[in-house]
C-alpha cells in the first residue's frame, strides 16, 4: 500500500505566479493525495486564482508569515510524506513520483530530494532561461549533512519527508523570517538519513518580487544580507552544540590518518562559518587548527579552504574588516601549517577579484588583490 503524500503550499501575494505552480503540481505523473494551500492574508488577486482549482483545499489567515503558515498546516494534513512547494517555483512533470519512491521501497529512509535548475524568463522573448544554481553538490547520503553545512543545496520543492520526521523535530522557527527552511533541513539532515538524487525534479524561479510578510518584507536585491543576518543566528546556535566530528562524514573522517582528523575538522568548521560570513569567528577557528598538528595540509584540507570564500552570500567582510585581515596576517606568522591555512584563504579570494573586476568594480577588486598578496 502506497503512502499518502500532503502537498503544502503557502502563499502571499503571488497572483501573477502561483497560478503557473499550480498547474505543474497539478500536471504530476504521480498525483498527491490533498494539496492544501495557505493563503497568508494575500491583498492581490492570490485568493480569486486560487478559486479556479477545485482540486486544492484552500485556508486563508491573517499574514503571519511563512513559517507560521507551515505550523499551521502540518495541524491539518493527513498524509504519510509532506511534500512543500514555493508559490512561484516550477515542478517538473515526474517529481512527485521521483522523490516518493525511494521512500516507499525504504522505510528507514527519513526524506528523499531532487536536483533543480535556476531560471528567470527573459523581458524580450518571454523564454526560460535556465542556469546551474549557485551551489550544488552531489551529495551522498552521509555527506549531505555537512554538504549542508556550507550552502543551502536541497530546496523545499525538491524534498519530500516523512510526517513522523517533522513530527519528531518540531516546528518551523516562527522567528525566522528568512531562511525557516534551510534552518529545518539542517534538523532534519542531522538526524535522519536521506537520499538525494541526480535528477533535476523542479525549476527554481528568480525574480524581483518582493519578499517576507506584511510588516517586514525585502526586495530580491536585499536577499544576501538577510540571508546572512539570519543564517548567522542559526549557525552561532547549531555550531555552539556541534562537536567537530559532525562536521565532517564519516567516509571523510575515515580516510584522514587518524592525527590529522582533529584539524581537518576544525578547518572544516572555519570553512563552514566563513561561508555564513563570520569572517572573523572562521580566522580564529583556523589559528586553532594550526596549532593541533604541524603535519602539511592535505588535498582534502585544501579543498576545504578553497571552497571557504566561495559563498553565494558573497565574502565582503573578507575584504574590509580589519580584524579579519589582522588574523589572517597572525595566521601567517604561526608556526606551520599556518602560513599554508593563511594562502589558501588568500588564494580562494581570487573568484572575488574576477567577479569584481568583470563588474567594473575596481574599489572591491583592489582590495582583493591587496588581500592575496598580503603576508
Amino acid at each position: 500500500m502506497k503512502n499518502r503524500i500532503s502537498v503544502i503550499l503557502p502563499t502571499y501575494n503571488r497572483a501573477a505566479l502561483i497560478g503557473e505552480t499550480i498547474n505543474s503540481l497539478l500536471a504530476q505523473s504521480r498525483q498527491p493525495d490533498e494539496i492544501l494551500v495557505i493563503d497568508d492574508g494575500s491583498t492581490d488577486g492570490t485568493p480569486e486564482v486560487l478559486a479556479r482549482h477545485p482540486e486544492l483545499t484552500v485556508v486563508r489567515t491573517e499574514n503571519g508569515g511563512k513559517a507560521a503558515a507551515l505550523n499551521r498546516a502540518m495541524q491539518m494534513i493527513t498524509g504519510d510524506l509532506v511534500w512543500i512547494l514555493d508559490d512561484d517555483d516550477l515542478l517538473l512533470l515526474d517529481a512527485c513520483e521521483q522523490l516518493s519512491a525511494p521512500l516507499e521501497a525504504d522505510s528507514q529512509l527519513g526524506f528523499c530530494a531532487g536536483r533543480h535548475l535556476d531560471f528567470e524568463i527573459d523581458p524580450k522573448t518571454g523564454e526560460k532561461v535556465t542556469r546551474a544554481p549557485g551551489y550544488m553538490r552531489a551529495s551522498a547520503p552521509d555527506q549531505i549533512f555537512p554538504d549542508l553545512l556550507e550552502g543551502c543545496h536541497i530546496f523545499q520543492p525538491g524534498l519530500i519527508v516523512r510526517r513522523r520526521v517533522y513530527d519528531e523535530v518540531g516546528p518551523f522557527d516562527e522567528g525566522l523570517v528568512r531562511s525557516q527552511d534551510y534552518e529545518m533541513l539542517l534538523r532534519i539532515a542531522q538526524r535522519y538519513r536521506g537520499l538525494l538524487l541526480p535528477d533535476v525534479v523542479f525549476l527554481h524561479r528568480e525574480h524581483n518580487g518582493v519578499r517576507g510578510t506584511a510588516t517586514v518584507n525585502f526586495s530580491a536585491a536585499e536577499n544576501a544580507e538577510r540571508w546572512a543576518r539570519f543564517n548567522r543566528d542559526i549557525f552561532t546556535r547549531l555550531l555552539d552544540s556541534l562537536p567537530d566530528d559532525r562536521l565532517l562524514a564519516p567516509s571523510d573522517l575515515a580516510a584522514l590518518p587518524p592525527a590529522q582528523r582533529p584539524r581537518a575538522a576544525r578547518i572544516k568548521r572555519g570553512c563552514v562559518l566563513a561561508r555564513q560570513r563570520m569572517w572573523f569567528e572562521a580566522v580564529c577557528t583556523w589559528q586553532e587548527a594550526a596549532r593541533l598538528d604541524p603535519s602539511p595540509l592535505s588535498r582534502f584540507e585544501r579543498d576545504i579552504l578553497a571552497r571557504s570564500a566561495n559563498s553565494t552570500l558573497g565574502a565582503p567582510e573578507l575584504f574590509t574588516d580589519p580584524k579579519v585581515r589582522s588574523g589572517l596576517s597572525a595566521l601567517s606568522r604561526q608556526p606551520p601549517p599556518g602560513p599554508q591555512i593563511a594562502a589558501a584563504v588568500r588564494r580562494a579570494a581570487r573568484w572575488h577579484v574576477r567577479a569584481a573586476l568583470q563588474a567594473r568594480d575596481y574599489r572591491r577588486a583592489l582590495q582583493g588583490l591587496r588581500l592575496m598578496l598580503a603576508r
